[in-house]
């Protein structure tokens, strides 16, 4: 829709005012009115850092709201199936998620307060005695479209367009690129999913020169090639290149060659995998039997076409959700 803009915080709203209500709130936004043919600007603050609960199990309660004055703006949108969080994989910018508000299953709320409130009290069932919704008003009408970005999927430390994830642009991730789908002991996770790119034991986050010595960070343009081979460690599965695979110079076992050291040429106490005079090759005792790593979800949300008893406009831009996720994956040995 090209009326779509999620940057900016300002937005002019057409509303149909009522005479016993003079200010209407909403986040960061500027509305204008018409009293007897004047027009009357209000700015609103709002700080569109949203919050949801997670305590319902037939959906989320996502919300913002503020003190003096005591207000809230929440949407509903429904839960499904053991689904422990709103939103989990990112979405095409150009296709976002589009929930129709049918003041049920989907809901768009506004709702003012005796006292101040905080996220704590808007999730419980039952709120506290003393705090009573002194205006509630609802929409029973329009859309909430939801873009979920998330820039590393697996949390390794490289970006995930610059894992492939999208190679061809076209907002598919089918075709992702898989360093190590090939090999000894290949996988089907793609990098972009997968916290052991090369498949060795070691963590790409523990492969990737994390110093951003040419400040612009991006790991893959300054990334550690231990054996000078042209491959950045993160995707070598023989990191010294001493023709002894990263994962056989585990010498005690435990499926992390990085404890396993010994000193280099200079008296340095270097892990094996990383040290090309130590060519002692050890029993193979089974890759990393979980995928696990932690993910960050940033959503947006923009509301449009929406109706509630005092204000009726195009669109809102709502905010912007952000939570952890961490992911577990377990993976045949």
């Amino acid at each position: 829709m090209q009326r779509y803009n999620f940057t900016n915080p300002v937005f002019l709203l057409k509303i149909e005012f009522m005479l016993h209500r003079f200010f209407i709130l909403f986040s960061l936004l500027f509305l204008t009115t018409c009293d007897d043919g004047d027009i009357i600007t209000v700015d609103l603050e709002f700080d569109r850092n949203l919050e949801y609960c997670d305590n319902n199990t037939d959906s989320f309660l996502i919300y913002d709201f503020r003190a003096d004055p005591n207000e809230s703006l929440s949407i509903t949108i429904d839960r499904g199936t053991d689904q422990e969080f709103p939103f989990t994989v990112a979405t095409p910018i150009l296709t976002p998620t589009q929930f129709t508000i049918d003041g049920s299953t989907n809901r768009f709320i506004y709702r003012t307060y005796n006292r101040a409130i905080d996220g704590d009290e808007l999730c419980d069932p039952i709120p506290p005695a003393d705090l009573t919704i002194v205006e509630d008003y609802e929409s029973l009408s329009g859309n909430i479209f939801v873009t979920v970005t998330i820039d590393d999927d697996d949390g390794d430390g490289i970006p995930s367009d610059l894992e492939g994830r999208d190679p061809n642009g076209d907002g598919d991730f089918s075709d992702a690129i898989n360093s190590d789908a090939s090999g000894p002991f290949p996988d089907d996770i793609p990098d972009y999913l997968d916290e052991d790119d090369d498949n060795d034991n070691v963590k790409t986050i523990n492969e990737i020169d994390t110093d951003n010595a040419d400040g612009d960070n991006d790991p893959t343009t300054n990334p550690l090639d231990t054996d000078g081979d042209g491959i950045p460690n993160y995707l070598d599965d023989d990191d010294d290149g001493d023709m002894t695979p990263t994962m056989r110079e585990d010498e005690n076992g435990d499926k992390d060659p990085r404890n396993d050291q010994n000193t280099n040429s200079d008296g340095i106490l270097i892990p094996h995998y990383l040290n090309d005079l130590e060519t002692m090759t050890y029993s193979f005792v089974g890759l990393i039997d979980e995928n696990q790593y932690v993910r960050t979800v940033t959503a947006s949300f923009l509301i449009t076409d929406f109706s509630l008893e005092i204000l009726s406009g195009e669109e809102i831009d709502f905010g912007t959700l952000t939570y952890p996720i961490t992911i577990i994956q377990e993976l045949e040995d």
